[in-house]
């Protein structure tokens, strides 16, 4: 039988959080709802070709290509996380 300091890292990887990394942020999609950490170079690339930004929008206020699902969608970055 497996003692239970074997199993604990396997047990609690599903919930464990992203390393932060300098210079990164988190977007998060509204349509799939994935977050994905990227670089602030990775995120430049992601907002080249068009994107907009609507501040009084509530949750999402950005607009360009999502990392996890590829589709043109409401974005909302997160700086601190």
């Amino acid at each position: 039988m497996n003692a239970p300091e074997e199993k604990a890292p396997d047990r609690y990887a599903l919930f464990s959080a992203t390393e932060r990394t300098r210079f990164s942020c988190t977007v998060e999609c509204s349509t799939c709802r994935e977050e994905t950490r990227v670089s602030y170079v990775e995120l430049a690339a992601l907002l080249f070709p068009v994107h907009f930004h609507l501040p009084l929008i509530r949750y999402h206020h950005s607009w360009f290509r999502c990392p996890a699902c590829g589709e043109r969608t409401w974005m909302r970055v997160h700086l601190d996380r």
